[in-house]
């Protein structure tokens, strides 16, 4: 996605994410929830052109979401669904795509809940990389291009046993929605994802001095709040450090200035 769909997956991303974060028990149904709802909208050029028209009002369409999918689906999906209509989007593709990757990020949030996500991205590129390798099985899933369900019990069948079963949901996910790419490409694709969350997740914190058990804690509910999600510190020290703090998440880059505006303005909404 680029430009305005960038952003607004951004920010729909995030908010998928703590609510995920906070959803008591398995998310599995959540993500089967939100590819239902994207398959639902891609069987329907029409629902598609309507949900993804930047010229109708985002209420309207949250309105034919949940008159549709209301009844269908868990409210944590309904919520992040009337969350994607109500954003704008720089084609009509990036809706779909926008549903399908909260789908995915939710399974990935099981992963990490499980203390598998690593895995679970590894074994993805490892399946890239196997159907690449296997000429009959891309010819197989070529062919059934128009019959999502069969490609996704072939690849089911293949995986099951042999990697952990959220890597068989998600690549069968992978291959099973009508695509242009390859299918291999697309399961990298997924797996570039998890990389991404990963990466989120992991905080490298330098400080001038030591920091006390209670600026950690500080320090660790903070961030955790920022990004909706337990977050992992390394911590080091660095004399040198400029602002006594320096903290990088992925490409997120903070210092204590910046962490101070973040923290005040969020003592500030809440009072």
């Amino acid at each position: 996605m680029r430009g305005t769909s960038s952003t607004s997956f951004g920010e729909v991303l995030r908010q998928a994410e703590a609510a995920f974060s906070a959803a008591p028990g398995s998310l599995e149904a959540t993500a089967d929830g939100l590819f239902t709802v994207a398959d639902a909208i891609d069987s329907s050029n029409q629902l598609v052109r309507m949900l993804s028209d930047a010229g109708r009002p985002a209420e309207l369409k949250e309105e034919v979401v949940q008159t549709l999918f209301g009844a269908r689906v868990p409210a944590v999906v309904l919520d992040a669904a009337r969350e994607v209509v109500s954003h704008r989007w720089s084609e009509q593709e990036d809706i779909l795509d926008a549903l399908e990757l909260l789908g995915v990020s939710a399974l990935l949030e099981q992963a990490q809940q499980e203390g598998v996500l690593e895995q679970v991205e590894n074994e993805l590129v490892e399946v890239s990389r196997l159907i690449d390798a296997a000429p009959d099985l891309t010819i197989a899933l070529d062919d059934l291009r128009e019959d999502p369900s069969q490609r996704e019990a072939i690849i089911t069948r293949l995986l099951t046993a042999h990697v952990h079963r959220l890597t068989v949901l998600l690549s069968a996910r992978a291959v099973g929605r009508r695509s242009d790419l390859k299918p291999s490409t697309r399961v990298q694709q997924f797996a570039r994802f998890a990389t991404d969350r990963r990466r989120r997740s992991f905080a490298l914190v330098t400080s001038a001095v030591p920091l006390s058990d209670a600026q950690r804690s500080r320090l660790q509910s903070l961030l955790t709040r920022i990004y909706g999600r337990e977050v992992d510190m390394n911590l080091q020290v660095d004399r040198d450090v400029v602002g006594g703090l320096r903290i990088q998440i992925g490409d997120d880059l903070y210092d204590a200035t910046v962490l101070a505006r973040l923290s005040r303005a969020e003592q500030q909404l809440v009072a």
